[in-house]
């Protein structure tokens, strides 16, 4: 999908139209502050989650952080629609490519290990692998379960270092193996 087509997206959500049920999945604090800690701009959230964060500077669907210059900032978290994932990967790396000291982590669906394109443009970046699937929320339902598929944070930086972060099991579906 276009940059463009996203506009088009962010006006039809600002409109009330019903946003696809697979990209309302709202990253839990505890994931954040063990990944990353914290950050000085996230391009796609909500102003709770801003807020929740301690993220000062962020975009909204309605902002559209894709047209943001993020290469100003050097600690950007996103969990991005992932129905636009590969848009926000790209900007990733096009930012670290021009701002140096810049770190981008993109929570992403595990799925993306298994296509080209991922293995493509994540070589020489670090990925960190929850064990078992993240706990996801989603304010308009809290009783709603968690997606189907795990997740794998990605973080695009010019000094890769590898870590293995461990998440709290209460804060991940058991997958039963």
């Amino acid at each position: 999908m276009s940059e463009k087509s996203y506009k088009l997206r962010a006006r039809e959500v600002a409109d009330d139209t019903k946003y696809p049920k697979n990209d309302e999945h709202y990253t839990p604090k505890i994931v954040f502050d063990r990944t990353i800690g914290h950050a000085d701009y996230d391009p796609a959230t909500t102003e709770d989650k801003a807020k929740e964060f301690g993220i000062n500077i962020f975009d909204t669907i309605e902002t559209d952080g894709l047209t943001t210059d993020w290469a100003v900032f050097n600690r950007i978290w996103i969990n991005p629609p992932f129905t636009l994932k590969k848009e926000f990967v790209r900007k990733a790396i096009k930012t670290v490519n021009e701002n140096e000291e810049c770190s981008i982590f993109v929570l992403l669906p595990i799925e993306s290990l298994t296509t080209n394109w991922f293995y493509d443009v994540t070589v020489g970046y670090d990925l960190f692998i929850p064990r078992g699937r993240i706990k996801f929320e989603d304010p308009r339902n809290p009783k709603a379960k968690s997606p189907t598929f795990g997740s794998v944070i990605v973080k695009f930086s010019n000094y890769a270092r590898n870590e293995i972060i461990n998440f709290n099991m209460q804060y991940c579906e058991k997958d039963g193996l």
